[in-house]
């Protein structure tokens, strides 16, 4: 094997190009920061996700200049989520909670393949470089440990070093700048596996859906060019007790789930089905000597609340001036990228428990039922529950009882 050392060099190697990775090559080149993005895969590419973003997501789009694109993408706009589980069924949308606005009545779906391609562009229009179909083998490091930029090989089989000053971690579930490190954890209550395809003409009304069930949940979200994405998501240890090959066992829940098979009935299934998982993967730490993590290589979140990609944008969001500020500093010690850490710990981290607890909620049976019960005769209910995915709302405000009492008579704001 050649190693090709070049002198390829930028003040910040990002590596992965969904929508963490993207947005923060996005907003450093626009800030005149050298960023360079690799990613294994060449763009557009398919990518296994519940394809939908919340309302919060927008307001990220809009201030990375980006939104435009995506609406003229095809973007759809989603009002709300469909929750159905042990014969009960309630329909929330995204609503003012108590003092928190809705920065949009709606939240977006689209493709990830058109998504990340877009965003990826937008990156390049702001003066990014992008090397596409380079995947990363290790990470250069000084001898006191710091990170000094990647090794990457293409499809070829060529290597070339590139150094930098930052090197970020963007490349998702299964992040090799992550596993490099040493940080990646198992999370057991994410034991799970998803499988997803999507339909061609499927009738929807313009909601999300999430049908839970003893092993897992069915979600729906109607995207682009008429297509509705269909994920099957299941715990790993159901999957396996089943033993069926893919496409059987897909079937095999469906046949279970009367309400999607009937909407999927008079559909087309118009691509393969893809897996992912298990999807039990968390970090011990998000920032180091030279280099950080963002987006799903910091942790997985349950695709079930569409938080994912915001959780992407958002991290993007706040690493972005954390790396501007180091680097005016000509620092690249972990200290410096404290804010980044700090903002995490205020935005994130809360959504995320809040996220963790609801999946943990929904997956006892005796639970779900109850909470099912109300959502299905309290209309605010279930908006209050709907609207907590959105982003928009911090989770303290459901410490104060008159969000709970404004839920309860019917109107969740």
């Amino acid at each position: 094997m050649i190693v090709e050392d070049d002198g390829l060099f930028a003040q910040v190697v990002v590596v992965g190009a969904g929508p963490a990775g993207a947005a923060l090559a996005l907003e450093l080149a626009r800030d005149g920061v050298d960023v360079l993005v690799l990613d294994s895969q060449r763009f557009p590419r398919f990518k296994p996700c519940g394809e939908f973003m919340s309302p919060q997501c927008a307001p990220l789009l809009e201030r990375l200049g980006a939104a435009g694109a995506l609406r003229g993408a095809g973007a759809q706009e989603v009002r709300g989520m469909q929750l159905a589980s042990y014969g009960r069924s309630a329909r929330g949308r995204f609503v003012d909670i108590g003092r928190a606005r809705a920065p949009v009545e709606y939240g977006w779906a689209l493709r990830r393949e058109v998504f990340d391609a877009t965003l990826l562009d937008q990156a390049r229009c702001a003066g990014a470089r992008v090397l596409e179909g380079w995947r990363v083998r290790t990470l250069l490091r000084s001898p006191s440990g710091r990170i000094l930029g990647v090794e990457a090989r293409d499809a070829q089989g060529r290597s070339r070093c590139v150094r930098a000053n930052w090197t970020v971690g963007a490349d998702g579930l299964h992040s090799r700048v992550a596993a490099e490190l040493g940080v990646q954890r198992e999370t057991p209550q994410l034991r799970r596996i998803a499988l997803t395809t999507r339909y061609r003409g499927v009738a929807h009304d313009g909601f999300a859906q999430a049908h839970f069930f003893d092993e897992g949940y069915f979600a729906l979200a109607p995207v682009d060019a008429g297509l509705v994405s269909v994920n099957l998501v299941l715990w790993k240890s159901a999957f396996e007790r089943a033993d069926l090959p893919r496409d059987e066992a897909f079937e095999h829940w469906l046949a279970r789930t009367p309400a999607v098979r009937e909407q999927l009935a008079g559909g087309e299934r118009v691509d393969p089905l893809r897996g992912i998982g298990p999807l039990a993967r968390s970090t011990t730490r998000q920032t180091f000597d030279g280099a950080a993590l963002v987006g799903d290589a910091c942790g997985y979140v349950d695709p079930v609340t569409g938080e994912g990609t915001y959780f992407a944008l958002q991290g993007a969001a706040l690493l972005a001036p954390t790396l501007r500020d180091a680097l005016g500093a000509d620092r690249t010690d972990a200290e410096a990228l404290a804010p980044y850490l700090s903002g995490r710990s205020r935005e994130i981290a809360p959504r995320a428990r809040l996220c963790g607890w609801l999946v943990h909620a929904l997956a006892r049976p005796s639970i779900a039922r109850g909470v099912f019960r109300l959502l299905e005769s309290r209309r605010g209910l279930a908006d209050l529950a709907v609207s907590l995915t959105g982003d928009y709302a911090p989770p303290r405000e459901l410490l104060r009882p008159q969000v709970w009492r404004a839920a309860w008579r019917g109107g969740a704001n």
